[in-house]
């Protein structure tokens, strides 16, 4: 995962979709980093970088705290770099941030790393083949543009599409090519219009319904927006139980 160049930040078409602006996600993220010790990156545009760990949030001075590398690493040229890029990994999910203001200082008898806390991060899908299962009958479902017809089951959602159960003897089985409009339905309370390709038909056996692999074609902004919160909260929780077992 060790990666010495500096990513360029994605361009401002894409911007919104990955940038974070909101100080309370922001520091949700970061906690997530102290929690689960992930390794930290601090690269310079020259290439140079060091390898670290968060070690405390001071919220109310909006200051991170990291630990300072072992001796012999080169923590001069990154200290005295005015541009610095820290890369993380949560599971799929790459998390990225200009640091300003590094500084070393002792502190409790070790050294340690201190700057302030990030205005803006970003968030990459590290796979966008991640899917999200199902977790009942009801949600998530696509919802079809002729009323006439019964919402269609989703298997799984990722960033990139949607598998869905397709009951053959009750709705016509679309063919691999064809677009579907329809409401996808991810709770309750969260949908949005959407454009789908069918990309693969996989025929169930002896009547059983058919799992067709469909690809968003187009999302709106915001239903783009509400499908990666939908993704990141399903990641998250399946950390926290993998963290309790």
């Amino acid at each position: 995962m060790s990666d010495l160049k500096v990513p360029a930040p994605p361009a401002d078409a894409a911007d919104a979709d990955y940038r974070l602006d909101a100080p309370g996600e922001i520091m949700n993220w970061l906690r997530e980093l102290l929690q689960s010790q992930a390794r930290l990156q601090l690269s310079t545009p020259a290439g140079e970088a060091i390898h670290t760990v968060l070690r405390a949030l001071d919220t109310p001075r909006g200051m991170l705290t990291m630990e300072a590398p072992r001796a012999g690493d080169t923590l001069a040229p990154v200290l005295a770099s005015d541009e610095l890029v820290a890369t993380a990994y949560l599971d799929r999910i790459k998390l990225q941030f200009d640091l300003s203001g590094l500084v070393a200082i002792r502190g409790d008898g070790a050294e340690v790393l201190r700057a302030p806390v990030p205005l803006r991060l970003y968030r990459f899908q590290r796979r966008q083949a991640y899917r999200v299962a199902s977790a009942g009958q009801l949600y998530p479902a696509l919802k079809l543009a002729d009323a006439d017809l019964p919402r269609i089951r989703v298997v799984n959602v990722s960033a990139g599409g949607v598998a869905l159960h397709w009951p053959a003897h009750v709705v016509p089985v679309p063919q691999a090519g064809q677009e579907i409009t329809g409401t996808l339905e991810l709770e309750r309370e969260v949908s949005f219009a959407t454009l789908l390709r069918v990309q693969h038909l996989t025929q169930g056996e002896q009547g059983a319904p058919h799992q067709a692999g469909c690809a968003f074609v187009s999302l709106a902004p915001t239903a783009a927006r509400a499908l990666q919160v939908f993704i990141d909260q399903a990641q998250k929780r399946e950390r926290l139980m993998r963290r309790s077992s």
